[in-house]
């Protein structure tokens, strides 16, 4: 396996367990994730919105990887890189201020977002080559 490929399959772990956490435990990560509950008032809902998309990038980039279709993972990572990018847009508006929040949204949700996508985007089949059969 070459090193692209293990640092997708630890995104993909990354973003699964983050997307369950969120699903499984909406008011623990409204309560304790830095910046959100001041984004407005705790919604169940809406979190899980948010949980499912982070669950399903996770699975559709794994698929892709795993079946070695490099247009899947790019799909399944789309979500993540409009989702980072929206947030660096957010620091933007809010002043740029770089404090503990800002920090850990960019080390957490933007730059590893951008990562996968653009892992992604160049993978296409990478350290896998089929066997023949005997």
């Amino acid at each position: 396996m070459n090193i692209t490929r293990l640092i997708l399959w630890i995104l993909v772990a990354y973003y699964l367990v983050t997307g369950l956490y969120i699903i499984l435990m909406p008011f623990d990560f409204y309560s304790s994730a830095p910046g959100v509950a001041g984004t407005g008032p705790y919604n169940m809902h809406f979190i899980r919105d948010v949980g499912f998309a982070f669950t399903t990038s996770a699975l559709a980039i794994g698929y892709g990887l795993y079946k070695q279709q490099a247009a899947v993972m790019v799909f399944g990572a789309l979500w993540l890189l409009v989702h980072g990018l929206f947030h660096i847009g957010l620091w933007f508006v809010h002043g740029m201020s770089i404090d503990q929040a800002a920090l850990i949204d960019a080390l957490l949700v933007s730059l590893p977002a951008i990562v996968v996508f653009i892992l992604c985007t160049r993978t296409s089949g990478q350290g896998h080559t089929p066997t023949a059969s005997a």
